[in-house]
């Protein structure tokens, strides 16, 4: 859906669908100050399983790593660490676990963003 915000012509463009919100020392599992990527992960990968895009099961931590390690991007001294991820990983397992494509835009502002629209047609 899109949505005008204001007089500039800002467009805010929002998925629909329910999704599960995956937060810090979920299910017993403490990964305060170094899990805010893997949980954002796993809150997409919900949405992705809720709105039938896919049927595999939401990675946990270590799964996570492990699609990681066999893709390539990590070495396996990753696996069991509590190693930051970032919006690259998270991408990296949106294409190889679910096959999503996503792209990762570098902009110095909100502003900027209608600048680089015609990036993604």
């Amino acid at each position: 859906q899109s949505h005008k915000m204001d007089s500039n012509n800002t467009i805010l463009h929002t998925i629909k669908g329910n999704y599960y919100y995956y937060h810090y020392n979920q299910d017993n599992f403490n990964d305060s100050g170094w899990g805010c990527a893997y949980r954002s992960l796993q809150t997409i990968a919900s949405w992705i399983n809720l709105a039938h895009i896919s049927s595999k099961v939401v990675p946990t931590h270590k799964e996570i790593q492990k699609l990681l390690i066999e893709s390539g991007d990590k070495d396996p001294e990753f696996l069991g660490s509590k190693q930051w991820i970032g919006s690259s990983e998270v991408g990296t397992v949106l294409r190889n676990y679910y096959g999503v494509e996503s792209r990762i835009l570098f902009v110095q502002s909100g502003d900027q963003v209608k600048d680089h629209a015609k990036d993604f047609e």
